[in-house]
């Protein structure tokens, strides 16, 4: 799991952005502060995530 994680981990994190941005850029009267937003939450919880999927590996 760890070496499939670390090999994919960018590619997903890209491609979540990625289709958010055309999502809220669909639906949104302000795409760019509605995207810029979502990015930073979106990174947030995917390095909180990451850092918890590695903490579950070590024990």
């Amino acid at each position: 799991m760890t070496t499939t994680w670390n090999v994919l981990k960018f590619p997903m994190l890209t491609l979540l952005v990625v289709v958010e941005f055309f999502v809220i850029a669909s639906f949104s009267t302000a795409p760019i502060e509605h995207s810029l937003l979502m990015w930073l939450v979106t990174g947030i919880a995917f390095a909180m995530w990451d850092e918890n999927l590695k903490e579950m590996e070590g024990e």
